[in-house]
């Protein structure tokens, strides 16, 4: 018997998977329990039914859909705290309204103005 990998492409026929081999022809589950890619045809001994345990996928989201759902206060305390050092344990936040961020959103330019809110206030040590 040999070990060498096999691939397969899946194809489906009412409700089953059927799978073909490498060489053009269905993978065939025979009566004695062999199994080979031998048939030409597809027929009741190459349907199979195929289960995974795989975990689904999960939608990622975007940092886009982050500023939308919160509020901008606090997406404006997150992004501080990405940038700051916290030498004296002590979270700087601009004392400016939030009103500009608001209106920033709306126009599109929201990380344009919260760039300039950290640069105004130069507590972060990649903006200066």
């Amino acid at each position: 018997m040999s070990r060498i990998p096999e691939e397969f492409q899946i194809s489906f026929d009412d409700g089953f998977q059927v799978l073909k081999g490498c060489n053009g022809r269905y993978l065939t589950f025979n009566s004695d329990g062999s199994i080979g890619c031998t048939s030409e045809e597809i027929k009741d001994n190459n349907k199979v039914i195929i289960r995974t345990r795989g975990d689904k996928e999960r939608k990622v989201e975007t940092l886009a859909e982050k500023e939308k759902r919160g509020s901008v206060r606090e997406y404006e305390t997150n992004y501080v705290k990405m940038f700051q050092k916290f030498q004296d344990k002590k979270l700087k936040i601009s004392k400016n309204s939030v009103k500009d961020l608001k209106v920033a959103r709306k126009e599109g330019r929201f990380h344009e103005e919260m760039l300039d809110r950290r640069e105004k206030m130069k507590s972060d040590r990649y903006c200066m």
